[in-house]
Order: structure tokens, then sequence, then C-alpha cells
């Protein structure tokens, strides 16, 4: 990881679109040459980051997803500047469509979009994949079709499938704003059925994940 100055900082993000900040400063930026900025803090004086910054964090599950198969960004650099106190990463824009948008659009016939989203679920649950940032602002639909994961930071990826309990509790990471549960209210038979046939769940472990979305969105 290299250092740079807080004017070869400036440098870098000259001529850059702001596409998210806070009252904390900037936090994502995107380049004219199609490549994303994005900074990050240590939000506590004593946390878990000191050993493992985030940005560590969203460089190595970048990695590890490109590993399992999962589309997700490519990485360029990653960089320190001190005299902001922020970690910098560097990435090729993951070109796609945001699903609650594509969701959205489709609303007259989402079935078949829900099959695929509730298949591609299923396919990280069985790698291990505890995204829990996971919801329909941060899944891509990507312009051949599949599923791609951006803004990784808070992620686990364990050595087996997820057991019953991570898989419930990242559905309500997925259904958390209420929009995406209105959009799920219409193909959600659709959407448990491809979910239970992808997963490799026994009977008991599917109901359970068809009760906690019935109560999550009801």
């Amino acid at each position: 990881m290299n250092s740079i100055s807080k004017e070869e900082y400036q440098q870098l993000i000259k001529g850059a679109d702001i596409i998210e900040q806070d009252s904390f400063g900037l936090k994502v930026l995107e380049t004219k040459n199609n490549e994303m900025i994005k900074l990050f803090r240590r939000k506590r004086l004593f946390s878990t980051a000191l050993l493992k910054p985030y940005a560590v964090r969203f460089v190595d599950n970048a990695k590890k997803l490109h590993s399992l198969g999962i589309p997700t960004i490519n990485i360029k650099q990653m960089l320190w500047c001190p005299s902001i106190k922020r970690h910098i990463v560097i990435y090729e824009k993951l070109e796609g469509e945001l699903l609650r948008e594509a969701l959205i659009k489709d609303q007259e016939n989402p079935t078949e979009l829900f099959q695929q989203f509730a298949s591609f679920i299923a396919k990280l649950h069985e790698k291990g994949v505890y995204f829990r940032s996971a919801h329909l602002k941060n899944i891509l639909l990507l312009p051949n079709g599949t599923f791609g994961l951006i803004d990784i930071s808070d992620m686990q990826i364990k050595r087996q499938s997820l057991n019953i309990n991570l898989r419930q509790r990242n559905f309500e990471h997925i259904l958390r704003y209420q929009e995406d549960k209105d959009l799920f209210r219409k193909s959600l038979d659709s959407f448990l059925l491809r979910y239970n046939s992808t997963s490799q769940l026994i009977e008991k472990q599917a109901e359970k994940i068809e009760q906690t979305i019935k109560h999550i969105i009801s």
C-alpha cells in the first residue's frame, strides 16, 4: 500500500464526480476514466479497523468473491493519505443497473427477474457469503443478465455454506427498506420456490426461511 501526499490526493480526485459524501467528507467519486475512488475512515478510535482497515477488507473481499466465481469489482490500487487520514481504493466501475431500479421497471412481469435473483442469493449462501450490506441498491443487474456485488466492505465469507440462522439474518439485511419489501410481495412465491430449489435445505429449514421473509415484509 503506497502513501500519497495531500497534493497527490487532490490531483487524484480532480475532475471526478462526487457520488456519495456525508458530514465527514467525501466517500465515493467517479473519474472520467470510468474508475471509482472510494475513501475509508476509521469510525471509532478503538475498533477492529486498527488491525485490519476497512479498505483492506474491501480489497480482500473482492479477491475472495472473484475466486468463488461471483462477479464484483476489479481493484486497481489501494492507497493511504496521512494528511486526511483516509485509505483510498481505486477500482474499475462495474457496469450495470441497480437491481431495485430494474425491478421497478419490470413491475408488470417481475417473476423471471425475481427467480434469477433468488438463484443468485441461494448461490451466495451456499458458497458461505454473508453479505451484511446486501440490499437491492448494492446488487447490480449486469449487461449479461447476471448479478454483481458492490460496496463489499461489510461481508464475511465462511468456509462452508451459511447456517439457517445466518440466512435468516441476511434476509433481514436484504429487505431492510420498505420499497424493497413492497417489490418482494408481488413475486414472493416465485422467489421462495427458486431459492429453496437452488439451496440445499431440508424441508424444515425451507419453512423457516419462508416464515422469516413473510414476517419481514408483513
